[in-house]
């Protein structure tokens, strides 16, 4: 089994949103294989407020507006769970939230990384830890600084616990 966290580079590329899309072509054609292939996709609750956000600005009124309906439906499928993917991110603890808080200055200093990504790594590293899992466990990200985050999972894991 094969699980990817979906990054907000990926939705700016599939919702083709202007500046943020130059790698629509590989990115729907490597959608399109994880579909086919079964693939977990997981959307982060950091990725829809990131996306949204991005969206929101968009300086051409007009393409605001087509990409925010688009957008739209994007959220009431994953809502309605009739999307590829499953939202996850959303149970954030107040120990996610000092754990990000601690690292938050070495990771915006260093790495230039905000909240969003670090709370996209965070989710990722919780969901390796706690659900049962063979195959790969990704983020997939155009962004170098998460696009890294890739773990094989062994059967011998799944009974640690």
């Amino acid at each position: 089994m094969n699980i990817r966290f979906i990054d907000t580079s990926i939705v700016m590329n599939l919702l083709r949103i202007p500046h943020m899309c130059q790698e629509y072509e590989s990115v729907k054609k490597e959608f399109n294989e994880a579909i086919e292939q079964n693939e977990t996709l997981i959307l982060p609750l950091a990725t829809i407020i990131e996306s949204g956000n991005h969206i929101s600005h968009i300086a051409d009124g007009n393409i605001r507006r087509e990409k925010a309906v688009k957008f739209q439906e994007f959220l009431r499928k994953t809502a309605k769970e009739e999307a590829p993917w499953e939202l996850y991110g959303v149970g954030f603890t107040k120990e996610d939230l000092l754990i990000i808080a601690d690292q938050f200055p070495d990771c915006a200093q260093k790495m230039e990384m905000g909240i969003g990504d670090m709370s996209i790594i965070r989710f990722y590293e919780k969901y390796k830890n706690e659900v049962p899992a063979v195959g790969r466990i990704m983020i997939w990200s155009k962004d170098k600084h998460l696009s890294c985050y890739q773990d094989n999972l062994s059967i011998s894991r799944r009974w640690e616990k």
